[in-house]
C-alpha cells in the first residue's frame, strides 16, 4: 500500500512541474558606467507548474524586471539572486503563475558595432 501511495505521488508531482526554456533573451540594461544602454544575452530555464502554457505572462515579466537592474549589478552573484528573486516575486503577484525554480545558464553582455570598431582600431586593423 505504501509504494502504491509513493508511485501516486511521484507521477502527480511530475506531471504538475514543467520546464521552461528561454533562449536568446535579449534586452537593454543601463550601465552605471558607461552612463548608456548595453544589450545583455540571458539563457534560462524556468521551473513550475504550467510554466509552458503562461510562457507569454513569464517573458512579459522578465522584460519589466530585467529593465529595473543596471548592468553591473547583474552581472554580480547577488544580483542574479536578486533577479531571480525578483522574477519569482513579481510573477507569483502580477500573473498568479508559481515559479519554483529558475537556472540562469548564461548571462553575457553584447558587444555594440562602435565597441567592435573602437576595438579593431586600437590593434590597428581598423583604418578611418
Amino acid at each position: 500500500m505504501k509504494k502504491i501511495i509513493f508511485i501516486l505521488l511521484v507521477v502527480v508531482a511530475s506531471l504538475s512541474a514543467q520546464m521552461l526554456n528561454i533562449d536568446d533573451f535579449s534586452s537593454e540594461v543601463f550601465s552605471k558606467v558607461t552612463k548608456k544602454p548595453v544589450t545583455i544575452n540571458l539563457n534560462m530555464m524556468v521551473e513550475g507548474r504550467y510554466v509552458e502554457d503562461e510562457s507569454y505572462k513569464i517573458i512579459d515579466a522578465l522584460n519589466i524586471v530585467i529593465g529595473s537592474f543596471y548592468l553591473e549589478d547583474l552581472l554580480t552573484s547577488q544580483g542574479k539572486i536578486k533577479l531571480k528573486e525578483t522574477l519569482k516575486s513579481y510573477t507569483t503577484s502580477k500573473y498568479s503563475v508559481d515559479i519554483d525554480n529558475i537556472y540562469i545558464q548564461k548571462l553575457q553582455t553584447k558587444p555594440n558595432t562602435q565597441e567592435i570598431i573602437d576595438a579593431l582600431k586600437k590593434e590597428g586593423m581598423c583604418v578611418k
